[in-house]
């Protein structure tokens, strides 16, 4: 019973295949054209999708994580450009955080609080998509807020907001000497 079930939908598929073949044969212009229309429109989406991918998560970055920054002293890296900007920037400062943990609103909040003793600007390179690779590349925690000053493309300094003693106080300065990474190892070599 069930050998003459599976002969018979056999001999249907067979009989739709030669179907489709002789479709084809008879049409060959008609036929080309269509599978060349079908693989261009497959291209097509392909390309758009990894195109529109990018540009929602650049969007939900700059609605829901950029427009709630306190001072115009941090400044956002757009999404995909982090990693291209600390290798080109002579000298940059970077804040990697999670947007959404307790230590990011307690950073922000102090910064906020203490803006006109922040002496230069920062980037933030938030902690959303890539989380992995981003941990990895610069070698974070990505429970923890965490200051690095590259210099070239080169890491020459960091300092995680845990680190710092009594963060009130003491978290602008530490900021502002983050740049100062050759003062502190020539202070150490004495």
């Amino acid at each position: 019973m069930i050998s003459r079930l599976v002969k018979k939908i056999k001999n249907s598929l067979q009989a739709l295949w030669h179907g489709f073949a002789d479709t084809i044969n008879a049409n060959k212009k008609k036929s080309i054209l269509g599978v060349f229309l079908a693989l261009l429109l497959v291209i097509a989406l392909t390309f758009l999708t990894l195109t529109v991918n990018s540009k929602i998560r650049a969007a939900q970055m700059d609605n829901l994580i950029y427009e709630d920054l306190p001072t115009k002293k941090i400044v956002p890296f757009s999404y995909g450009e982090g990693d291209k900007m600390i290798n080109e920037k002579k000298a940059v400062s970077v804040m990697f955080a999670k947007p959404n943990q307790t230590e990011t609103r307690k950073a922000l909040q102090i910064i906020k609080q203490k803006e006109d003793e922040l002496n230069r600007k920062f980037y933030y390179y938030p902690l959303v998509y890539q989380t992995p690779e981003i941990k990895n590349t610069y070698n974070i925690a990505s429970d923890e807020v965490t200051f690095v000053f590259f210099q070239n493309g080169e890491e020459k300094n960091r300092f995680t907001l845990n680190s710092v003693k009594d963060p009130k106080e003491n978290f602008i300065p530490e900021l502002n000497r983050l740049p100062m990474w050759n003062i502190e190892v020539e202070e150490n070599k004495k």
